[in-house]
């Protein structure tokens, strides 16, 4: 999964452009946060279209961000809000649009700098610490919350923060990144079937309809 992930990597440029590797994380980690992998794929380039680095990515206005992903993606301007607001925190605090000092931090130091960004949703601090920093933690949101939930996973209908914590205390140390990318994966086949199915279901109908519709009314009998 993690191959497939959306990246912001030009091939005709360095492997960051958009960064270091840690803020690059972090915005691909937005563009996941509830809209999955097969919507996010194509976003890094329409961001890196309309901004060439994260500096300007963060003077950005909402509606520039919003036209620049497309107003059909999911939650696309409090994504925007959140990730102008996410930005603009860490350039106060770096003088820069940079999350490379994180790289050098503690574990535990790089997890509370993370959470406590303007703007960041759990999900995405968690992801971040989770895939660039190689801390022990869980990232949930609603996609994968309500997927597991259906699956009888977890004990209740939790919140996402309160299901990634419950799952978080379940793994040893080490275990989050294969787990957590395994149920990425698994997730994104079960809403791709679903929606394979959900297709398929609607043209059975479509066609059941014609048919009904092309047929006759039989004559009545008298006797």
């Amino acid at each position: 999964l993690a191959g497939g992930a959306p990246r912001f990597a030009r091939p005709t440029q360095d492997d960051h452009p958009f960064g270091d590797p840690v803020l690059e994380t972090l915005l691909e980690a937005f563009l996941v946060w509830e809209a999955g992998h097969k919507r996010a794929a194509t976003a890094p380039a329409k961001i890196a279209a309309h901004c060439v680095d994260a500096n300007e990515l963060r003077i950005c206005l909402t509606a520039e961000i919003v036209a620049a992903l497309g107003s059909s993606y999911p939650k696309a301007a409090e994504r925007a809000d959140r990730i102008r607001a996410t930005l603009n925190d860490i350039f106060q605090r770096e003088h820069d649009v940079s999350l490379a000092s994180l790289a050098e931090a503690g574990k535990r130091e790089a997890r509370q700098y993370l959470d406590s960004l303007d703007g960041i949703p759990p999900y995405v601090a968690a992801r971040t610490a989770l895939l660039a920093l190689d801390c022990h933690a869980f990232p949930a949101d609603t996609r994968l919350t309500k997927l597991l939930h259906a699956e009888g996973c977890l004990p209740d209908a939790e919140q996402p923060e309160a299901a990634a914590g419950w799952i978080e205390r379940q793994l040893r140390a080490g275990e989050a990144r294969d787990m957590f990318l395994a149920l990425e994966h698994w997730a994104a086949e079960r809403r791709a079937s679903s929606r394979t199915n959900t297709g398929t279901g609607r043209t059975t109908k479509k066609a059941a309809s014609r048919k009904t519709r092309g047929r006759k009314p039989s004559a009545r009998s008298d006797g």
